[in-house]
């Protein structure tokens, strides 16, 4: 059973699916305002979220900056269908686009100002490509925040430090640049939030 909601929080789908999105949804309220918070949000930003799960980041950015635009990349088909219903009147008024997919592949024809990943980066199985992707998806001064609080079984907070170097570097090798990495303590583990930006020039 741990095996499976193990995997559920990975790829959600069926009850136990929905029920690993509730879990979700309450553990990262806190973390989800934290790092919005760290993305400097300004009026007419296009925002990019990758791994918006059961949609609280997006309905939270949109209802508090309700001129931004908002596109969701994840991979999980059920979590496309939570979020969509929790964001369904700015998805009808065009505001949000929601999408199941992978970021590495993921081609929107357009630029964002700032890209958001909570929870999930080190369940990303392209990891530098998709980072050197998503540079090439952001404006020239663009931001990007990647926050995860560790959850396999063990993890301490060393393991946040640990991961918050490795999220370092591999921005640096993608292409951005002034990454600064800072940590919160949420219950049970320190949780590590990495922004960076991509060159103006």
């Amino acid at each position: 059973m741990i095996d499976s909601m193990a995997k559920q929080f990975e790829k959600p789908k069926g009850l136990l699916g929905k029920l690993a999105g509730t879990i979700m949804y309450f553990e990262n309220r806190k973390i989800n305002k934290w790092s919005i918070k760290k993305l400097q949000i300004q009026k007419k930003d296009r925002i990019l979220e990758i791994g918006y799960g059961p949609g609280y980041g997006i309905k939270t950015m949109i209802t508090d900056y309700p001129l931004v635009e908002i596109d969701g990349i994840d991979l999980s088909e059920k979590m496309l269908q939570e979020a969509s219903k929790r964001n369904q009147k700015w998805i009808q008024t065009g505001k949000v686009y929601l999408a199941a997919g992978n970021v590495v592949n993921f081609q929107p024809g357009h630029h964002y100002t700032k890209v958001l990943s909570v929870n999930n980066y080190p369940l990303w199985d392209q990891p530098l490509q998709s980072l050197k992707h998503i540079h090439t998806l952001i404006d020239k001064g663009g931001k990007i925040v990647i926050t995860v609080q560790p959850r396999e079984e063990g993890s301490t907070d060393d393991t946040a430090r640990q991961l918050g170097e490795k999220i370092k570097q591999d921005l640096l090798q993608s292409g951005f640049r002034d990454p600064v990495v800072s940590y919160k303590k949420v219950r049970p583990v320190l949780t590590v939030c990495v922004t960076a930006e991509k060159d103006k020039e």
